[in-house]
């Protein structure tokens, strides 16, 4: 028995129940009538016309045998019982029709404010949808989470794309539902929903709108995102070139003085010939290191910081970048602390020395002559610490949020030291593209440490 039937019954109980009850009590054709209107009623708002007119004929029914006279009979004896009748069965049947009304028209205000709540909500999660993942597949998602569908695609003519969501995507049934997607007249795509026969038109229209304000809005930061890039690589090489020709100009200049020297001088004894070639030598490799610097920050900055991993030795590349910077270290003591058995990371050996140098040419910088450099290395339970101490003037709680960015360097290092302040943020691109941190501890008067935490080996992993 399906449900309109079984509120039908229910309606001629209530009937029923009611006569029971009238009998029962000593009551007149009038207040007979006016209870009976009221039960209809009451059926009309509550479940429906067809209801509602089925009890009014049962209830005019009851009326005319069990309170008109003479009862117990449908014959009507009084010419005024008639019209009573009639009119008792004409209210009934108004008052159904009018309840009807009423209760569709509840019915649809509700439906309409349960509309614009999930609108309100569509339109709140497509404002919030993640720049860095496709707009399309997310407004779907989002779509199917605040609609309860069964699945969504978005056709995007724009990229000639197709963004599905749901469980069964794609599948085209009785319920779906389509509507183009236009952007000022203009169409860029279409919807197709699937799983909710009771969306009305007005609502999936609403929700194509919404669908072309959140696409444009996503082309419009991709577009945006790229105008910035564009313009900060611009900038990145405009300041890139202004700081490698300011730091080029000391050891050209030197460069030049000792070859001319050497050129136009004829009475060069050959000591003075060994210590302006020596100048050369040294100015040479300090031109390299500059170039080199700019090369590894321009591979970072463009994006082509491709990793050749292996699992490797930490100690031995502490070793290995040591005696590559042995001409800039000197006779500086360095104090090296590895750990006995140092499990291996994942690393690319390449770049982990050209980290370690950067930082060794840091704490050589930045300490007095002949204070000692400190090494140390260790391994916690998923990555391995490395930590370089110098015994320099350290830094500020200022300088220290600042000692990563590009080209950044400390007021007193300015006068002091020579650099380009891309060292440090070279270190911290490599550290970050082996998934590891950096991290840096400094006290005025003692020293600055910076210590690296570097992922290990899926196999060497306690």
């Amino acid at each position: 028995m399906t449900l309109k039937a079984l509120r039908v019954l229910a309606g001629l109980c209530f009937v029923v129940a009611i006569t029971f009850i009238l009998e029962r009590i000593p009551v007149n054709p009038t207040t007979a009538g006016f209870t009976y209107l009221v039960t209809i009623l009451l059926v009309a708002a509550r479940w429906g016309l067809v209801e509602s007119v089925t009890a009014s004929v049962a209830g005019a029914f009851c009326l005319n045998y069990f309170f008109l006279p003479p009862v117990r009979t449908l014959n009507i004896a009084d010419t005024h019982n008639w019209i009573a009748l009639t009119a008792f069965l004409a209210t009934s049947l108004v008052a159904s029709q009018l309840s009807e009304v009423a209760r569709r028209h509840n019915a649809q205000l509700h439906q309409r404010q349960a509309e614009m709540e999930r609108l309100y909500a569509l339109s709140r999660g497509i404002m919030l949808i993640d720049s860095e993942r496709p707009a399309g597949v997310q407004i779907a998602a989002e779509i199917v989470r605040t609609y309860d569908v069964t699945s969504v695609t978005i056709y995007d003519q724009t990229d000639d794309r197709s963004w599905p969501a749901g469980i069964t995507p794609g599948t085209a049934t009785a319920n779906s539902r389509t509507a183009p997607i236009t952007l000022a007249g203009r169409r860029i795509g279409s919807v197709a929903i699937e799983g909710n026969a009771m969306l009305s038109d007005s609502a999936l229209h609403a929700i194509a709108n919404l669908i072309a304000v959140g696409l444009e809005k996503a082309r419009t930061q991709e577009l945006a995102s790229l105008a910035e890039a564009a313009r900060q690589s611009e900038q990145f090489k405009s300041t890139l070139l202004d700081a490698v020709a300011h730091e080029f100009k000391t050891p050209l200049t030197s460069i030049k003085a000792a070859a001319s020297t050497i050129l136009t001088s004829k009475a060069l004894s050959e000591e003075q010939q060994h210590e302006l070639l020596t100048i050369i030598d040294q100015e040479s490799e300090r031109l390299s290191a500059l170039v080199n610097e700019a090369i590894h920050l321009a591979r970072v900055e463009s994006g082509r910081l491709h990793l050749a991993r292996t699992a490797c030795n930490i100690g031995d590349l502490i070793d290995d970048a040591l005696k590559q910077s042995s001409a800039l270290i000197g006779e500086r003591p360095v104090e090296t602390r590895i750990a006995s058995s140092l499990p291996k990371a994942h690393v690319d050996s390449e770049l982990f020395i050209v980290m370690m140098k950067q930082l060794l040419d840091n704490a050589t910088k930045y300490s007095p002559p002949g204070s000692p450099i400190r090494i140390s290395a260790d391994a916690s339970q998923d990555s391995i610490r490395i930590s370089i101490h110098n015994q320099g003037l350290g830094l500020t709680e200022s300088e220290r949020s600042m000692v990563f960015e590009r080209f950044y360097r400390t007021p007193g290092a300015r006068k002091n030291a020579p650099g380009t302040g891309m060292g440090l943020a070279i270190v911290q691109d490599i550290v970050r593209a082996h998934g590891g941190r950096i991290e840096v501890e400094s006290e005025l008067g003692v020293g600055t440490e910076f210590s690296v935490r570097l992922p290990l080996a899926k196999g060497e992993r306690h």
